[in-house]
């Protein structure tokens, strides 16, 4: 029964932080956008639908690939049961992935629509970038997004941690 409660509260943990990621990355994307004048075009180009659909396919990439980063991370006190080096090597590695398998979903998300709209030959042409250049680009933002957010991770982990020992020490 213990394990189960454990279980349930690391997921708990992987859910929350891979909606923390999620809605970071949106915002960071959405400022890129709007300082360079991108972000009208950006979303009249882009349906309702589709969006949705985008933002569903990032949450659910990034709680995957947090979950696969994150798995025995922690135990239930929020201790660290995993070196920081296995884990910064996780979160790489499942980082890029995720970026990966989050390009797949947005040319295909992408391909959809655009083939709704008639745009055939976008697609085509999307369907090159994404298999080639687009691939190795998104794994390396990727990796890069996966360090960062590993570090913002152990670090909110960590103050959590301090908080909930030091409220402990003054009920006793």
């Amino acid at each position: 029964m213990a394990e189960l409660a454990s279980r349930e509260r690391n997921l708990l943990l992987v859910v929350a932080l891979a909606t923390f990621h999620t809605a970071a990355l949106i915002v960071a994307l959405v400022l890129v956008l709007y300082a360079t004048g991108a972000l009208p075009s950006v979303l009249s180009s882009l349906s309702t639908i589709a969006g949705l659909a985008l933002f569903s396919a990032l949450w659910m990439t990034t709680v995957w690939s947090a979950h696969r980063t994150l798995r025995g991370a922690f135990t239930a006190t929020l201790r660290t049961s995993l070196p920081v080096r296995t884990m910064i090597e996780r979160a790489t590695w499942n980082g890029g992935v995720n970026g990966v398998a989050f390009l797949a979903f947005m040319g295909l998300i992408l391909a959809i629509s655009s083939a709704i709209n008639g745009a055939l030959g976008i697609v085509v042409f999307g369907a090159l970038f994404f298999a080639t250049l687009g691939a190795v680009a998104a794994f390396l933002l990727g990796c890069l997004f996966g360090l960062l957010f590993v570090a913002i991770d152990i670090a909110l982990v960590t103050a959590t941690r301090a908080i909930l020992d030091d409220s402990s020490k003054r009920l006793t």
